[in-house]
């Protein structure tokens, strides 16, 4: 067999070169791309074929030939229409972007990834920054992608944080009391309800619910519907006074869940009077309810509005409506606490999720999750 190899800027015009020199009975023996040079930003990156031909004129073995010429030149498409997709994914962002492809190009599919879902231009970049410094120079092409992905998984894993808050064992008899704070319209309410129905019907707890909303018309009324349909306890509380009287009354219950008055985070006022009220020295842990539909800004400050009240867990609502949940490990970035549930619809009780970190990245990385109650997804990411 004669055998010659082909260098081109991509597969196509290697396959049209093939053709044009050696035939359509031309066979692909092997391809590979030459990956440019770390030390030239100019450079371009190549791929390399290696193509045959047999003396043999068999209209069989020509058949083959052009066959198996048709199907490199199919998974090439296949290849070059996927990076296309990412670098229209990556178009339009800033010099941070094109320093990295210039340094690392292999990082293309990674950072497109990021982009797509949602994560921070910044953080995607320092995330990749960070997996390539273990990887060795002596790798291929292929590899270094594989281990690249591997160490940004690794890294995001590390950085996230999930706790199952209300799977504790009340050995005490002093009940969990647990306040839900966050800015208006992020579904607090529902939640609550939600969380209500895992903990009293799949857990067997005693669980009792108090609302403290007296500005959203019909708040109280709301919580107590769902209160009545699973045969809780429900009671409002809109000063100290009221709070203690309502916690004296459900001193024998597992968990008491409190719904607070949603406010815009540029509203210092009503959020202190918030704060006065369930910090007045009853024990109450603060989780701080964040919807995913909002822009990164607006989150990052809302969170930082809300840090007075020294919150204990996230709880990301709304991952039903977006597909950009990746800013979730952004705000993680910029206020490390724990994620405790997530929501993901309006179904009560179904849409609730209490993730493990392999769940929470999936969802930030725009996997789908199924709304099952009190648990997320399973599976490798």
């Amino acid at each position: 067999m004669n055998k010659k190899i082909f260098r081109a800027a991509n597969i196509q015009e290697a396959l049209a070169n093939i053709k044009e020199e050696m035939g359509k009975d031309a066979m692909i023996l092997s391809t590979r791309k030459i990956p440019r040079k770390p030390m030239d930003p100019y450079g371009k990156e190549m791929f390399e074929v290696e193509a045959g031909i047999t003396a043999k004129e068999g209209g069989a073995e020509r058949d083959s030939a052009v066959k198996k010429i048709d199907e490199g030149l199919f998974e090439s498409l296949k290849g070059d229409i996927s990076e296309i997709k990412d670098m229209i994914a990556i178009a339009g962002f800033g010099s941070g972007i094109q320093n990295i492809l210039c340094s690392h190009f292999e990082s293309v599919g990674v950072l497109a990834s990021f982009l797509r879902a949602g994560v921070s231009e910044r953080l995607a970049i320092s995330l990749i920054e960070r997996s390539m410094v273990a990887l060795s120079p002596d790798l291929g092409q292929t590899e270094r992608i594989k281990h690249l992905k591997k160490n940004v998984m690794a890294h995001c894993l590390a950085q996230l944080s999930v706790k199952d808050y209300f799977n504790r064992n009340n050995s005490s008899g002093v009940p969990h009391v647990a306040a839900f704070v966050g800015p208006t319209g992020v579904g607090k309410t529902t939640t609550i309800a939600k969380l209500a129905a895992l903990l009293s019907l799949k857990r067997k707890m005693k669980v009792g619910l108090i609302s403290i909303d007296n500005y959203r018309i019909g708040a109280f009324e709301q919580l107590k519907a769902y209160a009545s349909i699973m045969g809780l306890l429900c009671v409002p509380a809109f000063s100290a006074q009221d709070l203690a009287c309502a916690l004296e009354r459900m001193k024998s219950m597992d968990v008491v869940l409190i719904d607070t008055a949603g406010h815009s985070h540029y509203d210092n006022k009503k959020i202190d009077e918030i704060l006065r009220l369930i910090k007045s020295d009853f024990g109450i842990s603060v989780h701080l309810a964040l919807s995913v539909t909002a822009e990164s800004i607006n989150m990052k400050e809302a969170a930082s509005a809300f840090s007075v009240f020294n919150p204990d867990t996230y709880v990301f609502t709304k991952i039903d409506e977006t597909k950009r949940c990746g800013k979730i490990l952004d705000q993680v970035n910029n206020l490390n606490l724990p994620v405790s549930l997530i929501t993901n619809g309006q179904k009560v009780p179904e849409d609730l999720i209490v993730p493990d970190k392999q769940t929470l990245l999936r969802i930030i990385l725009g996997k789908e999750p199924k709304g099952i109650l009190g648990k997320g997804p399973k599976g490798e990411v």
